[in-house]
């Protein structure tokens, strides 16, 4: 397994916790939420964000294109994808 770094912040944080966990493994995403957020559909989808915006500084530097440009594709991706509906998530609620 290639585990990413838990970054410093949350090492120092003794309230932090993982929010969210996503595996490639056999060509497919694996996805583990966890169970216990706070909240609503409306703040899932700030975090969201937050994870595009991420996503946008790393792919703007990557590729030197503009982060306004990279928040463009990620937002086509995420459209055609919610459109195509081509996801089928399975599994349960664990705590």
């Amino acid at each position: 397994m290639n585990e990413l770094k838990i970054p410093n912040a949350a090492i120092k944080d003794k309230d932090s916790f993982e929010l969210l966990r996503v595996w490639a493994a056999f060509e497919q995403q694996h996805v583990t939420i966890h169970s216990g957020l706070n909240g609503n559909a409306n703040e899932f989808g700030y975090l969201l964000a937050e994870l595009a915006l991420h996503a946008s500084k790393l792919y703007a530097e990557r590729f030197n294109i503009t982060k306004f440009d990279v928040l463009k594709e990620i937002l086509d991706g995420f459209n055609k994808e919610i459109i195509k509906e081509s996801g089928n998530p399975t599994g349960s609620i664990e705590d």
